[in-house]
């Protein structure tokens, strides 16, 4: 049993600082966990070389599967390489159609696995929607056992809280989001990733209903790379502390300068016309 002493939490504090810049108090993570999910998307047929791919532009962190991790992991060792995220949990909700039905949510991983792969913090998601409550009550209790788990080892627990609908299409509805984002904090998040609900204010009332950072998901592929850094400037502005962005860095033609422009945002307090710059430069 770990003791309740604040000088036990050291752990778990240095990994969060290395995704959660001590100095900005923000992150640029990259989320390169989308296989498990919907398969060998394009770019991501060898995870190995996008990982190259992505860490050239120095993100804070990367976001991976176990089996992804194993294999891309060299591309993480060493000075000034990217933090690892390791996701826990894995779901058919965006499988191609014709989507399986029911939905699932299942476990991959555990947080003493995320020990053993030298993550800096691991990521579960918790769902609200479910046709059936149960399922819904399983994933809670999941996500409460392992934040039980993760403040045991000293390991940073993000949880990716989404409603959810039949079609698998995001839930935006700022109401639904808050709800979702403050069942995740109560649960034990250290770290909230949220979907952006469209507008300023009503993003601003998400990040303010908890007292832990709120990353930006990155969701679908946005029609430009523009469209994306004007979201996480807009963010930014409203309390957000950094973006978890998967497709819409790493199926870019340029994926280390896209993570440049949004480092400019996050970490430099640049502008939306500075990041395009960073962007246009390579």
């Amino acid at each position: 049993m770990v003791s309740d002493d604040p000088q036990w939490d050291l752990g778990r504090r240095r990994r969060l600082a290395r995704i959660l810049r001590r100095e900005t108090g923000r992150g640029v993570v990259v989320a390169l966990d989308h296989g498990l999910f919907i398969g060998p998307l394009p770019k991501l047929e060898s995870v190995p070389e996008t990982v190259r791919l992505v860490a050239a532009g120095q993100p804070d962190a990367i976001q991976l599967t176990p089996g992804a991790t194993l294999a891309a992991g060299g591309e993480l060792v060493g000075s000034g390489r990217p933090a690892l995220v390791l996701r826990l949990d894995a779901t058919n909700l965006w499988r191609p159609q014709p989507r399986p039905h029911p939905t699932y949510h299942a476990r991959v991983a555990t947080p003493a696995d995320g020990t053993r792969l030298g993550a800096d913090a691991v990521v579960c998601f918790l769902f609200i929607g479910y046709e059936d409550d149960r399922v819904e009550q399983t994933n809670l209790e999941r996500v409460a056992a392992w934040a039980a788990e993760c403040r045991e080892i000293g390991m940073p627990l993000i949880v990716e809280p989404l409603g959810i609908r039949p079609d698998g299409g995001p839930v935006r509805d700022p109401a639904i989001v808050r709800l979702a984002v403050r069942m995740a904090w109560e649960a034990g998040a250290d770290v909230i990733k949220a979907d952006y609900t469209g507008d300023p204010e009503s993003f601003r009332s998400v990040v303010a209903s908890v007292p832990v950072p709120v990353l930006v998901r990155g969701g679908p592929r946005t029609d430009t790379v523009r469209d994306s850094l004007a979201v996480v400037a807009e963010t930014l502005e409203q309390g957000a502390a950094g973006v978890v962005f998967g497709r819409n860095i790493w199926q870019q033609p340029n994926p280390a300068a896209v993570v440049r422009a949004i480092a400019h945002l996050c970490h430099e307090g640049g502008s939306l016309d500075g990041a395009l710059c960073r962007l246009a430069e390579g």
